[in-house]
């Protein structure tokens, strides 16, 4: 890996032939890096798809749909032309990222199968052992590629199979998490809620709300989103407000009260003692 101010990473850029070109997907860079403690990126925008996948540490995002704190084995997605920005988290840690860039009128539907939109770019712990396994093949074959090699059509062929086979992996990955059944996306109520709650989770929304939002009954949406999310919808909503609250901490740019009525809690106490109990230390002493 090559040295630069903020990191230790390598970039392999990839320029699609028109073979690649007829398909519905063709990758445009990859890399991998490890972080240094000033490690930061963005504000910027991205004219392609970009998947980022947390190897090792935390990572901070933040976009246009707000913030969230990625761990190892979380993944997230920057769409075209969306701003975005993130840096690590907790500097005593080690970060490590992996990303892969790409384009193609199949970008777009593939990521929508997984559960990734402009609203919900975040997937956590979806990284298993085969996702990665698919992830450093991919990697690996477009390291080891011989500057002749691109036009082949032999070596398209078989980097199309290897960028496939991530996405595949990654779907297998998803329905084994949600149950062993399919994904979210073949409850169209259940995605719009999980939208809802992702757009508003900060605003007091009640269950109720959310329920009539997808149109069904609350104790049938409480039972199915249980099943298939693998937490209640209020521990849900509950996992989205601290992970909000935890964002905005670290920026230390305000109070932990102004944080407290920020992400919804009517009072400094209810908020210090919701945090205490997910986190396992209060707000103040958050390391």
């Amino acid at each position: 890996m090559q040295e630069y101010p903020h990191e230790y990473a390598q970039h392999d850029y990839l320029n699609p032939n028109e073979f690649i070109k007829m398909s519905g997907l063709w990758c445009i860079r990859v890399g991998h890096n490890v972080a240094k403690p000033n490690y930061q990126v963005g504000p910027k925008r991205i004219e392609c798809y970009s998947l980022h996948f947390v190897v090792e540490g935390q990572l901070l995002l933040q976009t246009e749909s707000g913030e969230a704190i990625l761990q190892s084995n979380d993944l997230c997605c920057f769409f075209p032309d969306e701003s975005y920005s993130y840096r690590i988290y907790e500097q005593k840690e080690t970060l490590k990222l992996v990303w892969i860039a790409f384009q193609g009128p199949q970008a777009l539907p593939l990521l929508h199968s997984l559960g990734l939109t402009q609203t919900t770019p975040v997937l956590r712990a979806r990284c298993s052992r085969e996702v990665w396994a698919k992830i450093d093949t991919f990697l690996q074959f477009i390291s080891d590629q011989q500057p002749d090699e691109t036009e082949d059509i032999g070596f398209s062929t078989e980097l199309q199979e290897k960028l496939y086979g991530v996405f595949a992996a990654l779907m297998k990955e998803g329905t084994t998490i949600n149950d062993g059944k399919t994904n979210v996306d073949d409850i169209p109520w259940l995605k719009r809620s999980l939208d809802f709650m992702q757009l508003h989770a900060l605003e007091g929304i009640s269950i109720k709300e959310v329920a009539e939002e997808a149109g069904v009954h609350r104790s049938y949406f409480s039972d199915i989103f249980k099943k298939r999310i693998g937490v209640s919808p209020n521990r849900y909503l509950y996992r989205l407000k601290m992970e909000k609250a935890s964002a905005l901490i670290a920026l230390k740019d305000r109070t932990i009260t102004e944080v407290a009525y920020s992400v919804g809690y009517p009072s400094l106490y209810s908020f210090s003692r919701a945090f205490r109990n997910y986190y396992g230390y209060s707000p103040e002493n958050k390391p």
